[in-house]
């Protein structure tokens, strides 16, 4: 069934690729458009007249999000975020929705990571939920569809602090920081909602946000007319700029760890299944990595032996005996990987920030920490 699923979502990419530019199709997909507009500002107007009602929990609440599908560089700032919160004392979790998660959101909440041992699998538990589980392993971390269930269990468990990933659409759980992240290799896509397009949401909800986050600032300048929108709705917001250095890479089914020293001038094949692509090539490419060819798999993408055999056989074509992944990616191919005569590795990666004590300047209701760090339970 996984594999009927993964060559489903792989042709359906190809689809979108081969037809994205035909006239007739994108009338359709901006008929669609539209109708995906309706909807998601009637709900909006639902909460603001609350007649869906917002949830507010006795925790300090973070949520990062963003307005377009696909990788931003939400993940290493959660994971940043968290390890900020922990040095500062307080019990922190991380809830997540376990986007294409195995486990069943009718059962209840899923608890990822206790704050001492990861207590589920990653197929269960979704990529995101455990990578961040092992990068920050005195967080809990807790999964369900129901964010506000899975941070009153959060609270129950001692946490003071939430931090809402890929929170920014979720109304139902009042956040008290509403952190938004733009890629600057396209913060808008196409200009277009779902599905002609990436966006989400209009880049007008921008307003609704306390601070933003340029992820790859380093890579690529906004175009003038990107900036006119930025400006236009982010007024009186704090802008903070990230990028994302190479430290180095780690073998999946070897034991050893390579420096950029090591890694000048090597010849791999590069594989990932995540939102952009390309800033992992670029990545790679700016540290002297020679890429003689590279698969770009669809985001989430569950890989199966198959696919190992795909990677294998594009670096016997190439005469390469490497193939290096995102941290992402390693986590689900790690036991598929481990028989492959060629070696794996994954990139080890350090947020870099433009200012210094950047969350000081982002979190600006922190001062409501001293309450909330006193609270062990949900009442």
């Amino acid at each position: 069934m996984k594999t009927f699923l993964n060559k489903l979502q792989i042709e359906s990419l190809h689809i979108y690729k081969q037809y994205k530019n035909n006239f007739i199709v994108n009338i359709l997909l901006q008929i669609a458009s539209y109708v995906f507009l309706l909807l998601y500002k009637l709900r909006f107007k639902l909460y603001q007249f609350n007649i869906l009602k917002t949830v507010k929990l006795p925790a300090y609440v973070v949520s990062i999000g963003n307005l377009t599908t696909g990788g931003t560089g939400k993940t290493p700032v959660a994971i940043e975020l968290a390890k900020y919160f922990l040095n500062l004392g307080h019990k922190v979790a991380i809830l997540s929705r376990g986007y294409k998660a195995s486990y069943n959101h009718a059962d209840g909440v899923l608890l990822v990571s206790d704050g001492e041992d990861i207590v589920t699998d990653y197929d269960r538990a979704g990529d995101e939920p455990y990578l961040i589980a092992k990068e920050v392993p005195k967080a809990l971390v807790l999964i369900n569809k129901d964010r506000v269930l899975a941070g009153q269990s959060a609270i129950k468990l001692g946490a003071d602090v939430l931090i809402l990933d890929d929170g920014f659409q979720y109304l139902k759980l009042h956040r008290d920081e509403n952190i938004v992240l733009l890629d600057s290799y396209a913060p808008f896509d196409n200009g277009h909602l779902l599905p002609r397009g990436k966006l989400r949401e209009l880049p007008e909800s921008l307003i609704r946000s306390t601070a933003i986050i340029i992820s790859n600032c380093d890579r690529k300048k906004l175009q003038n007319n990107e900036l006119k929108i930025l400006d236009n709705y982010s007024k009186g917001l704090q802008i903070e700029k990230i990028s994302y250095k190479l430290n180095s890479i780690s073998g999946i089914n070897t034991k050893k760890t390579l420096t950029l020293k090591d890694i000048k001038g090597l010849k791999a094949i590069a594989c990932c299944g995540i939102g952009n692509p390309e800033s992992f090539l670029d990545l790679l490419a700016r540290n002297e990595i020679n890429i003689l060819s590279y698969l770009a798999y669809p985001d989430h993408f569950d890989y199966q032996y198959e696919d190992i055999e795909q990677m294998t056989t594009l670096a016997k074509k190439y005469n390469v005996e490497d193939i290096i992944v995102t941290s992402k990616d390693a986590i689900k191919i790690e036991d598929l990987c481990q028989a492959a005569p060629i070696s794996f590795w994954k990139t080890n990666i350090e947020v870099v920030w433009d200012s210094l004590n950047p969350f000081n300047n982002i979190l600006q209701k922190k001062d409501k920490l001293k309450f909330t760090s006193t609270t062990k339970s949900y009442q």
